[in-house]
């Protein structure tokens, strides 16, 4: 059965830099994480993390801007994390990026899972701007998956205009080798203030991708919750029709009430074994 994933009470998104990032990429320019609830600081980090939890949010996806190297300052969070897990419950979902493989031990037993957006591709890594090579994103999945936490869920953005069809296939080979947990599905949205603005996604485009990416990984795919608008509807009808995706991020309603999904309060990349808690 496939699941829709909405979060609404049960699930919160913290940034950890507030609004800054280092990166300018091509797509974002800095405007999503401003839309998440901020930190700036441990203390702070944990004391928003209890509040949210006395209001009953179970889940936290922890996020924020990267550095100039592609990487989430987030060492210094770990042992806060690790303590606010043993004393509330609390689950852990963290958009690390570039780590390097001690940081990536010392999230084991604290991280519950990873969305890694994997940037390999030429026009996804080029829309980074980053200082670190492009082959970096294969060894830190190599070590996300080794050494990591249990649940690895690599995202791939699909729209972005330097990439071909034979660039994303490339890279969803190349994902598949490490048989991750899942691997998610992004569309870019062309954002105003920033250069993707003028692009227009076809969905056309788009669908023979999701296809191929389903077959490679036996269906263990899912539809994250970057996608624009004007092709949303049609795009979650034909993925939920066809079983492209074992699960979906905020669902089109028309879909929902269409296919009678099942949903879930959390991040679509929610462990199976934690799904109960968090049904709607």
């Amino acid at each position: 059965m496939i699941g829709g994933f909405i979060s609404k009470s049960k699930f919160a998104t913290i940034s950890i830099t507030g609004g800054k990032c280092s990166l300018n990429c091509f797509y974002c320019g800095s405007k999503y994480i401003s839309t998440m609830e901020g930190t700036m600081g441990v203390e702070e980090f944990e004391k928003t993390v209890r509040k949210l939890n006395s209001r009953g949010v179970r889940g936290f996806l922890v996020s924020g801007g990267f550095d100039q190297n592609g990487r989430l300052p987030v060492d210094e969070f770990i042992p806060v994390m690790r303590k606010l897990k043993s004393e509330l419950g609390v689950i852990f979902n963290l958009h690390p990026g570039l780590q390097d493989r001690k940081t990536i031990e010392s999230m084991r037993d604290v991280v519950d899972m990873v969305d890694f957006e994997f940037a390999y591709s030429p026009g996804a890594y080029s829309s980074k701007g980053i200082r670190e090579p492009r082959e970096r994103y294969v060894k830190v999945l190599e070590d996300l998956i080794e050494y990591g936490p249990e649940y690895i869920v690599p995202h791939i953005m699909l729209g972005l205009p330097k990439d071909s069809s034979d660039y994303i296939e490339e890279e969803i080979n190349e994902v598949s080798k490490f048989k991750p947990y899942l691997l998610n599905f992004l569309v870019m949205i062309p954002t105003p203030g920033t250069p993707s603005r003028m692009i227009r996604i076809d969905t056309s485009s788009i669908i023979p991708l999701i296809e191929y990416g389903s077959k490679v990984m036996n269906g263990r795919t899912s539809m994250g919750c970057m996608r624009p608008y004007s092709i949303k509807e049609d795009l979650d009808r034909y993925v939920v029709s066809k079983g492209l995706v074992q699960r979906i991020a905020n669902p089109h309603h028309k879909v929902v009430e269409e296919f009678n999904l099942k949903l879930y309060d959390a991040c679509c990349s929610l462990p199976e074994k934690y799904l109960e808690e968090f049904e709607l």
